[in-house]
């Protein structure tokens, strides 16, 4: 484990508050395990990151972008007290999705950058979802392929047995740090959902990632599977239509240590599907703050969180913007069956 202060060299290793913070973090099990899904505040209208089976389910091809500036104004630094290129967290997500009929279903994408502290990781998803209709609603069942590459700049990493008593910084023993350089490796997994839906009045879906739960030797690194509850409601005021209450949850876990979970609980209020606002409560993590406007089939989200945990101690937020596109796609009628009369007079 890597103990980047020692007491009798204070003097000399003067990190700050904040990246002691991070480095903490990024040394626990149980953070690495919670962050290797990049974290998204306004996770209601990025259903598909969390699940393949939402593919095509809004009856529309649309296009999203995502952006997150996480743990804001903490201030990073490096042994030497300059300013550190270390990311306290900043995310992109793109994503594409479309009902497609002569699969009975529809498929999506999505390319995730995110990057933390030295390390940066891109995600890459494919998925398609096969639909089957019912009466009231209909229920997707999802697939997903997935393809991670890790970058970890080692370079800037340092032990405790690497300052030297004449406070330099030499060579360490521990293998973590036998070797400096940028280490990268690629990593595929599968993931797996399934959605339900009651178009303009509720959703469910479950689903789980890393199924396969592979490894890097390199980067110290492995995939752990999570498991994702994800549920909405929409419900219209009576005595003011045009009103709606939009309460949703999401469940982040992997029913194994009872420290990575994640509860995130959210209402919004929307008018005339066109400005909505609201908050969410993440469980002993933090207070969120948001809201959007809606021009015809195009949307825009901000929100921002307020930390509720010992992070609140360095960081004053995270910022999260995000913009959608829907157009629908005409499917041209089917032609009209002609049935040919064999009978002769």
């Amino acid at each position: 484990m890597l103990q980047f202060i020692q007491d009798k060299h204070r003097r000399f290793v003067k990190l700050s508050t904040a990246v002691c913070v991070l480095v903490l973090a990024l040394a626990s099990p149980s953070f690495l395990s919670a962050q290797q899904e990049p974290q998204f505040s306004q996770y209601m209208f990025n259903r598909l990151s969390y699940n393949p089976g939402y593919a095509g389910s809004n009856g529309a091809m649309c296009l999203t972008g995502f952006y997150r500036n996480q743990w804001m104004g903490m201030g990073l630094t490096d042994v030497y007290g300059e300013a550190s290129e270390a990311s306290s967290g900043e995310t992109m997500n793109f994503s594409f999705d479309m009902p497609v009929r002569f699969l009975h279903g529809g498929i999506g994408a999505t390319i995730i950058s995110d990057k933390i502290g030295f390390r940066d990781n891109i995600h890459a998803k494919i998925d398609y979802a096969f639909r089957i209709q019912f009466p009231t609603g209909n229920l997707a069942i999802g697939v997903e392929a997935q393809l991670f590459n890790s970058t970890l700049d080692k370079s800037h990493l340092i032990g405790a047995d690497q300052i030297t008593q004449d406070d330099q910084v030499g060579t360490s023993s521990d293998p973590v740090l036998g070797d400096l350089s940028e280490q990268s490796d690629f990593l595929f997994d599968l993931g797996a959902g399934i959605y339900y839906q009651i178009p303009g009045k509720l959703y469910i879906g479950l689903s789980t990632s890393k199924l396969l739960e592979t490894s890097s030797e390199n980067l110290y690194w492995d995939n752990r599977r999570f498991y994702y509850i994800l549920a909405g409601y929409e419900w219209a005021l009576p005595a003011y239509p045009s009103l709606r209450l939009l309460p949703s949850a999401l469940l982040k876990t992997d029913f194994v240590s009872k420290s990575a979970y994640q509860l995130d609980a959210s209402l919004l209020m929307e008018w005339e599907h066109k400005i909505w606002g609201g908050m969410t409560y993440r469980v002993q993590d933090a207070i969120v703050l948001m809201g959007g406007v809606a021009f015809g089939d195009f949307k825009l989200g901000i929100s921002y969180d307020i930390p509720t945990s010992r992070i609140s101690t360095q960081s004053f937020g995270s910022l999260e913007l995000f913009a959608r596109f829907c157009f629908k796609i005409e499917n041209p009628p089917k032609p009209p069956t002609i049935y040919r009369n064999t009978r002769r007079f």
